[in-house]
């Protein structure tokens, strides 16, 4: 279970990137109101102390996860107000059972399928099940105006038939769990990558209309994942794999065209900043092993062989050639 300090309750889009908003219990339609705009949650019968939300930026964009009790939300006038957020919307289902009313079409929010819709036209989502959800807010500029638009009606994706569905549903979830570790810098990037995804996923590309590819996404956030981990012993490819979402093969496909294997990626990149980090040392004994070590090699010799083999000399002799 995540835990995160207790706030009031901000703005959607604040300039605060490295909070994570949380709120339980009666505090749960406050902060949904905070974060969605005008919108009007009936418990009913249910019971609301199950709820648990939180909330976070990622650059431009804000990703929610909420656990509750069966309830209905009504977005009658959003953005009834100057400081009701605008944003679209996106709803990936993990849990439970829910439907989407919106321009008269009833869709269902199935588990590992997503919604998209604008918020700003009337909606009624029914949460008829206790239901786990992860929730991407995008600003509306994000998109062209010919993809709002077509936003008239919910559009949905599943991640078996949807490529893309797949990756962006991976992502929400691995970001999600990792949100804390995550600083300004990379989680901006990640709401980056999000923002491209759905973009492609509702027909229009990058800006400058490129279309993303799938696989050039996951390799990103695979690279981010490694720089961000490099110090384990235990990065391999099957727990890379498990992070993201996807199969080992996948993560092997998406590094063709980087010509080398995943570990051979980890190691170079080990070695590259090994060799960085001896340049800047001071040069104190017992230095080697400490860079070593905070690389995530298994000893000094393993290193050592490694090191002489990329750069054919040792690292106490690249270290003393940076000192001369």
């Amino acid at each position: 279970m995540w835990r995160a300090e207790a706030r009031e309750p901000s703005c959607v889009f604040s300039a605060d990137h490295r909070h994570v908003d949380t709120a339980r219990g009666q505090e749960f339609a406050g902060l949904a109101r905070a974060l969605f705009g005008n919108v009007r949650l009936d418990f009913t019968a249910a019971d609301e102390e199950k709820s648990l939300m939180l909330s976070a930026m990622l650059g431009a964009c804000r990703l929610t996860r909420l656990e509750a009790d069966r309830h209905v939300v009504f977005g009658e006038r959003v953005t009834a107000g100057p400081d009701d957020p605008d944003a679209i919307k996106l709803i990936l289902q993990t849990e439970g059972s829910a439907s989407i009313t919106q321009g008269g079409l009833h869709a269902p929010v199935s588990i590992n399928a997503l919604v998209i819709y604008d918020p700003r036209r009337p909606y009624v989502l029914t949460n008829s099940t206790p239901v786990r959800q992860l929730l991407l807010q995008l600003p509306r500029q994000a998109l062209p105006q010919a993809a709002v638009e077509r936003l008239a009606a919910p559009f949905t994706a599943h991640a078996e038939h949807d490529g893309m569905c797949g990756i962006l549903l991976s992502l929400m979830e691995t970001t999600m769990h990792e949100i804390g570790q995550l600083d300004e810098a990379r989680r901006s990037s990640v709401g980056q990558t999000m923002i491209d995804l759905v973009r492609t996923m509702i027909g229009e590309g990058r800006p400058e209309g490129l279309v993303a590819n799938p696989l050039d996404l996951l390799l990103a956030r695979i690279k981010d994942f490694i720089a961000g981990n490099i110090a384990r012993p235990d990065l391999t490819v099957a727990m890379i794999a498990r992070r993201m979402g996807c199969s080992v093969r996948y993560i092997y496909r998406a590094f063709e065209a980087e010509r080398l294997t995943p570990s051979d990626y980890i190691w170079d990149l080990r070695l590259q900043q090994a060799a960085t980090k001896l340049r800047e040392a001071g040069g104190h004994s017992g230095e080697i092993s400490e860079i070593a070590f905070a690389l995530g090699f298994s000893s000094s010799a393993h290193f050592s062989r490694t090191f002489r083999a990329r750069y054919a000399v040792s690292p106490s002799q690249w270290r003393k050639a940076a000192l001369s």
